[in-house]
């Protein structure tokens, strides 16, 4: 009879993970963890939740691994974040604590190592495994392989998009659970889209510290105090939504999104300068693109992969005559011979190099200062083109100060090691934010652009 009685409870505890951590494991969850809980009890269940700080997430996290471990047979849980200390010191803690809670009989089965968590006698069957999630390292989440199959993701916002390439495979097997939880402090990754391009994909749960009787009544105001309802850290940390920007993010996506939407009279754009930036990728998977300013205006007008120098100057000079340009800059780095081409054709572009030294201090070099003058643009009323690809190289660049204090963007191969592509599209606009120039007098000559000539034959020197 108390066979029996043991293999209904069993049952009921493998449908009802609530069920398991209120009578085994002597937990009380909230209405955000039962939430979280039901929603991973259905085989092939794909959760992602955004949350702020303290609502209880990764002990919700260590509860399920301890769940799916004793209820289920042939179980593999890997288990990554972006960092080691947040596996071991904060995920494997929480789990060895509510295992030390378990009826003894239980604990004797349950063994909590150093980055595995093991059932008795059934080791390599039965387990959890502690996998970092480093770019240089991305096989985190692959090679797993069991009848029973759940994906613990904490910190989701910090993994590499990497990582969830190399595993895709093994997230879209049918009957596998992937529970991604994380502070929402990225605006770009594949936490972001799980709850945005991906939704439909994707059961969404919110964790805002509001709803959360788990996080102190003063946190919510000290921090709105220390930083405003209306700051980003108070969306992260706080409500748990995406920031308008992310915390390193130079430009945010709302920005972008509004100069998208915005439209311009065609008398708004009669006196300004028309101005091409031209950023040239010769090899590889990345674009070449052709951008056109003209004040706030903007539109791309060619982009393509791997043109030879020849070709794509043909293409930018056919633009330059056709909307009569009073400026061409073109990136130094690869763009040498498609200013050479244009000179020969009787052109006048200008080179600019982007680790030059820039015209205001404030900037570590030429590229972080056409940015953040780009950034400023859009803040002002900049107009852009409907284009997924531009809206994806506008947010996708970090920045920071160094040493120097000078502002600093993010590197394109940093970039790709997040998983980002190369902002092509983005760089060619910026660099019509190279300097200033006037539109052409009666003479059919840019006044500013041949002040522009003088000063990047000096900056080219650096």
């Amino acid at each position: 009879m108390e066979k029996v009685g043991m293999r209904e409870k069993m049952a009921r505890w493998r449908a009802e993970p609530v069920a398991f951590v209120r009578e085994v494991l002597r937990g009380e969850p909230t209405e955000q963890q039962v939430a979280l809980l039901a929603a991973a009890a259905r085989p092939g269940a794909k959760v992602s939740v955004r949350s702020g700080h303290g609502t209880g997430k990764t002990t919700t996290l260590a509860w399920l691994v301890l769940w799916f471990l004793c209820t289920h047979s042939h179980v593999k849980i890997p288990c990554t974040a972006p960092t080691q200390a947040q596996l071991r010191d904060v995920l494997w803690a929480e789990i060895a604590k509510w295992r030390d809670r378990m009826p003894e009989w239980w604990r004797e089965q349950v063994r909590v190592k150093a980055d595995r968590v093991e059932i008795e006698g059934a080791e390599k069957k039965q387990f959890a495994v502690a996998r970092t999630a480093k770019p240089e390292n991305p096989d985190a989440l692959q090679g797993f392989h069991a009848e029973n199959l759940l994906f613990i993701i904490d910190e989701a916002s910090g993994v590499f998009n990497k990582i969830f390439e190399v595993a895709q495979g093994a997230l879209s097997t049918a009957a596998a659970r992937v529970v991604m939880c994380g502070n929402p402090t990225q605006t770009t990754g594949y936490f972001y889209e799980s709850h945005h391009r991906a939704r439909e994909s994707w059961e969404r749960l919110h964790f805002s510290c509001l709803d959360s009787p788990l996080v102190d009544a003063s946190y919510p105001e000290s921090m709105a105090k220390e930083y405003g309802r209306e700051s980003d850290v108070f969306r992260v940390r706080v409500l748990g939504e995406f920031p308008r920007a992310a915390v390193d993010q130079l430009i945010p996506i709302d920005w972008v999104e509004a100069a998208m939407e915005r439209t311009l009279r065609p008398e708004q754009m009669a006196f300004a300068a028309k101005i091409i930036g031209v950023d040239v990728a010769p090899y590889g998977g990345d674009r070449s693109a052709i951008f056109l300013r003209q004040g706030l205006f903007s539109e791309l007008l060619w982009q393509g992969v791997g043109v030879d120098d020849v070709t794509l100057a043909g293409i930018v000079g056919r633009f330059a005559e056709e909307r009569r340009v009073d400026g061409i800059f073109i990136d130094q780095g690869a763009g040498s011979g498609v200013a050479s081409v244009l000179r020969h054709s009787g052109f006048q572009p200008i080179l600019v190099p982007f680790g030059a030294s820039p015209l205001d201090s404030r900037y570590l070099n030429k590229r972080a200062e056409m940015w953040d003058l780009m950034k400023q643009w859009l803040r002002d009323g900049g107009v852009l083109p409907k284009i997924a690809e531009l809206r994806d190289d506008l947010i996708g660049p970090r920045y920071f100060y160094g040493n120097t204090g000078k502002l600093q963007l993010e590197r394109k191969e940093e970039m790709k090691k997040r998983g980002l592509a190369s902002p092509d599209l983005a760089d060619a606009l910026g660099l019509t934010f190279a300097q200033p120039v006037y539109p052409r007098d009666e003479g059919g000559r840019s006044r500013e652009v041949e002040q522009a000539e003088d000063r990047y034959e000096i900056l080219g020197n650096f």
